[in-house]
């Protein structure tokens, strides 16, 4: 039998599935619940997603660094506007946790605390341009060779990664500079007009990423196992409402997609290679490739899969802790 390829998958199976329609009479309903899912599908997700299409395409017309510099712009209003939110003072409070260094200078930490508005109100505009990042000149890559050699020797690679810098141009970038098939997995958005406009961006490069469920496993497994892609998982995603990775302290998850990459990594014979893209100043990054990890195949499948995921945060947590002001996830951590 011909081993799955990519060009056997049509792209569309990458789409996110479209949510349940509320009927009609939900808007009459006299349970809150109901009354407030029909709001939302049909009037505060229309009005998002347009405004967010419009916006979308107006900065696409800007060179990468403007786009990166129109967000930047904002940063000041999205932090005011947000700053009484529980998701801001939780960053607030997470950063004071994790940075006792500055926890002591209101100063020190307010100026963190606008790093990373800054941070995110850049990444959101640069999503408009994300194709043409490593075209433009703004990303340098440290460890390729390590890449290199991988390819060379016929070896799988599982990128594992958080969502420091720009995680959606790290992916498009890595697969333009080192000239190889990147694929994935992703949680797809509440909102299905946003999950359209990503869908779209990534069907212009060609980078297939897919949604949850058992077929995507399948296939990634497929895909991994003939040596002709190489797989990201950003493990830093939200699940029960917690961020279960890095461990900073905390028991290794026993679920969740740092042990899906392991397992996928034993199952498919490849090799986790820590990767993270951080801002180095305006519109410029580093997409920095750190020294591949082989999965622990203990006799005793658990005690491996822990083994490996304690080596993976090894890597990963100091980057992170360097990185907060950088850290997407840090306003969805709960300490």
């Amino acid at each position: 039998m011909k081993p799955l390829q990519l060009s056997d998958i049509p792209f569309e199976d990458t789409r996110s599935p479209e949510p349940e329609v509320p009927p009609l009479a939900w808007a009459l309903s006299k349970d809150s619940k109901k009354k407030a899912a029909w709001r939302t599908f049909w009037l505060l997700h229309p009005l998002m997603g347009g405004m967010n299409y419009l916006t979308h395409h107006l900065l696409r017309l800007l060179p990468v660094s403007g786009c990166s510099h129109f967000g930047a712009m904002l940063a000041p209003f999205a932090k005011s506007r947000f700053s009484s939110s529980k998701f801001s003072q939780r960053l607030v409070n997470n950063l004071k946790i994790l940075r006792p260094d500055v926890s002591g200078s209101e100063t020190a930490t307010d100026q963190l605390v606008s790093n990373w508005w800054e941070n995110i109100s850049r990444v959101f505009a640069e999503f408009s341009v994300v194709e043409r990042y490593w075209r433009s000149g703004e990303v340098e890559i440290s460890g390729e060779e390590q890449i290199k050699a991988l390819q060379a020797a016929g070896q799988s690679v599982i990128f594992i990664s958080v969502h420091l810098g720009h995680w959606e141009a790290q992916g498009a970038v890595l697969a333009e500079a080192l000239g190889i098939e990147v694929i994935g997995s992703f949680e797809p958005e509440p909102n299905r007009f946003t999950n359209r406009l990503i869908y779209n961006l990534r069907k212009r490069r060609g980078q297939y990423v897919f949604p949850p469920g058992q077929k995507s496993v399948m296939r990634l497994h497929k895909l991994l196992h003939n040596g002709s892609t190489s797989a990201l998982f950003y493990i830093d995603e939200v699940r029960e409402r917690q961020i279960h990775f890095p461990l900073l302290g905390r028991k290794t998850p026993t679920r969740g997609n740092a042990v899906a990459a392991v397992k996928l990594a034993l199952s498919s014979n490849a090799v986790l290679v820590p990767v993270y893209m951080a801002r180095k100043g305006g519109a410029h990054y580093r997409i920095n490739i750190l020294p591949p990890i082989v999965p622990d195949r203990n006799e005793d499948r658990e005690i491996g899969i822990k083994s490996s995921i304690e080596k993976i945060n090894e890597r990963i947590e100091p980057v992170v802790l360097e990185n907060l002001d950088q850290w997407y996830m840090l306003a969805e951590l709960r300490l």
